[in-house]
């Protein structure tokens, strides 16, 4: 395999220059050593362009006002402040169960959500939740009991966890993200 330095020297015209020249070969090897470096942090610019890369996360945190305050204190993975910043920077329009549900899937959450309805006559029968008041307004987060989160190779940083288990976060990023009149209830397990 050639490198860079061999590549600029064969850009050389034959016939006018020497590329084994000792203060060409200098001048060339140095012009190859910049080029190379100009690479490298063009790719790590172009890495950090997009939040699910890992690179920059900081800055991606600093951006978006990372973590959520009811998060602050909490130890979190790489992943899951990578999570945090995908969900934060893409979740900024949409009120309906879909978007939520969504939302929550990029954070490594799999839910349902039940809404409620007031008991209306000739539809409700007998037993039947009668709903008036505030559960207009409710939405119930139908969550797994526990919630795992694993490591993966590639987005997980020195010193994490293997493996954590909770629901903070999804409770924390709904609850900021509901609509005002909305009452959350989280619901774990089998409902």
């Amino acid at each position: 395999m050639t490198t860079l330095a061999d590549q600029l020297r064969l850009l050389l015209p034959p016939v006018s220059y020497d590329g084994s020249a000792p203060y060409l070969s200098a001048t060339i090897e140095a012009e190859a050593t910049a080029i190379g470096l100009a690479d490298a942090q063009a790719s790590m610019v172009h890495s950090a362009i997009f939040p699910d890369s890992g690179e920059g996360l900081t800055d991606w945190e600093r951006v978006l006002a990372l973590p959520d305050p009811c998060l602050v204190g909490q130890a979190q993975t790489v992943g899951q402040r990578v999570q945090a910043v995908v969900s934060k920077s893409q979740g900024r329009a949409g009120q309906s169960r879909p978007f939520f549900i969504a939302l929550a899937k990029s954070m490594g959450y799999d839910i349902t959500i039940t809404t409620f309805r007031p008991a209306r006559a000739g539809i409700a029968r007998a037993g039947d939740p009668i709903n008036g008041g505030d559960w207009n307004f409710t939405w119930r987060i139908n969550a797994p009991s526990v919630t795992a989160s694993h490591a993966r190779a590639g987005a997980t940083g020195a010193g994490d966890p293997l493996t954590t288990w909770g629901n903070r976060a999804l409770e924390c990023r709904l609850g900021q993200m509901k609509p005002a009149e909305s009452i959350l209830l989280f619901g774990y397990g089998d409902n």
